[in-house]
């Protein structure tokens, strides 16, 4: 009998342990096929702009660009590496001061979650927002100018596409002088118009030192602080001081339509150059009328480029404009980086994305329709700013022609050649 129990349990001690056997192997399967991660269904990207007040026009723009990237990326599947998650995009008005867009990027990165952020069009507004979103350790990107954005601040969750205001002065100035020559035209008197906003106020510090350096006289400097009430001591100080041309800031459409209706009105007639793309919206030839507008030149931080005529196709029958300009393309641009950042990364980890934002090198796809990005790439320098080739970012002159304001320079970029302003 002992013999036969020590059989039994034997064999039941076997079957016990077949069984553990069994129960582990199927549990270890189980597992294996599980996520390694948390399961993650959509990834929000935030969108700070104003939607109310004087640069609403801006803001609703560069919603539209967000919004057109992310409707393409989530019809092809979503980010792939995070198992098809959509992008969703929570959109928050700025308002009308830095602070209020500093308040509205607070609320955005503590009650929404937000995996990144762009905006926040004017640069006194990004300056404020980025001070919350570095301090909160979200990514953000911006198409903001103002040099002091990146340039030795020493941030690490800022990243900026644009050029610098100051290289764009440079620039814009080099341009107008080039043009002026070949047309036999010799400038020599120059006058400043500008608002007291960051990325006017870092431009024309830089012009108020080419200008007197490259033998040129400045006639009128006339700054304002928006909303502009009358336009009529400025055009009146600008007739005064007989120019040969005058470099232009205005950052809202409001501001800047009073200004080149008083123009109009005073019969001023000269080549205006403009600072930002707040001078290429479609609204102009309504408000202002497609006459005035023709041959005003705009250096801007991005606008449509030679090659990307079907995706303002696209965007022509989505939104009804007649065409993109540097709001609706950079935050487009913004969306994809942060796709391509996102795929690379493959977590929703706002430090790995971070670090990866900073190291990547983007050399093919939507991402890449910002100036100079079909030829070089996008990538970032240690202090987020873009780099093109081995220079910093740079910008596109937007001339206005037959109603439209097209890109005109660099060449590479232009889809139309420029004209000289009779």
């Amino acid at each position: 009998m002992r013999g036969r129990d020590a059989i039994s349990k034997t064999i039941a001690t076997l079957i016990i342990a077949v069984i553990i056997v069994a129960v582990a192997g199927g549990i270890a399967v189980y597992y294996a096929t599980l996520p390694t991660g948390p399961v993650v269904k959509e990834v929000k990207i935030g969108l700070v702009v104003p939607l109310t007040g004087p640069w609403a026009l801006q803001g609703m723009y560069k919603k539209q660009g967000a919004e057109l990237a992310i409707e393409e990326i989530n019809a092809a599947g979503g980010i792939k590496s995070l198992g098809g998650a959509k992008l969703v995009l929570v959109v928050t008005d700025a308002g009308t001061t830095a602070e209020s867009a500093a308040s509205a990027a607070e609320r955005l990165i503590t009650t929404e979650g937000i995996v990144a952020g762009i905006g926040a069009w004017l640069s006194s507004f990004t300056l404020a927002v980025t001070e919350v979103a570095e301090r909160y350790k979200v990514p953000w990107l911006t198409l903001s100018f103002a040099d002091s954005i990146t340039k030795g601040r020493g941030f690490k969750y800022v990243f900026q596409t644009s050029a610098y205001s100051s290289d764009m002065a440079v620039l814009a100035l080099d341009m107008l002088l080039e043009l002026a020559k070949a047309q036999g035209v010799t400038i020599k008197r120059i006058a400043l118009v500008g608002d007291n906003t960051a990325a006017i106020v870092f431009f024309m510090k830089a012009l108020r030192e080419l200008i007197p350096a490259k033998g040129l006289e400045i006639v009128t400097d006339q700054v304002f602080t928006p909303p502009l009430a009358d336009a009529t001591p400025i055009a009146l100080a600008v007739k005064a001081a007989k120019p040969h041309a005058v470099f232009y800031g205005a950052t809202n459409f409001p501001d800047s339509s009073l200004i080149l209706r008083k123009f109009k009105e005073l019969d001023i007639t000269l080549p205006i150059i403009g600072i930002g793309a707040w001078l290429t919206t479609p609204e102009y030839v309504a408000g202002v009328g497609a006459d005035l507008m023709e041959g005003i030149m705009a250096v801007t931080g991005s606008h449509l480029t030679k090659g990307w005529e079907r995706l303002e196709e696209k965007y022509v029958s989505k939104y009804g404009k007649p065409f993109m300009i540097q709001d609706v393309v950079s935050t487009y641009a913004h969306i994809w980086i942060i796709k391509e950042a996102l795929e690379k990364a493959g977590t929703i980890d706002r430090t790995v994305l971070r670090d990866t934002i900073s190291k990547i090198h983007i050399t093919s796809g939507p991402a890449t329709i910002l100036p100079g990005g079909s030829k070089y790439g996008i990538r970032f320098n240690e202090e987020g700013h873009r780099i093109v080739g081995d220079r910093p970012a740079y910008p596109v002159i937007v001339q206005w022609q037959g109603g439209k304001s097209w890109a005109v320079y660099p060449l590479e970029d232009a889809t139309r050649p420029v004209k000289w302003p009779k």
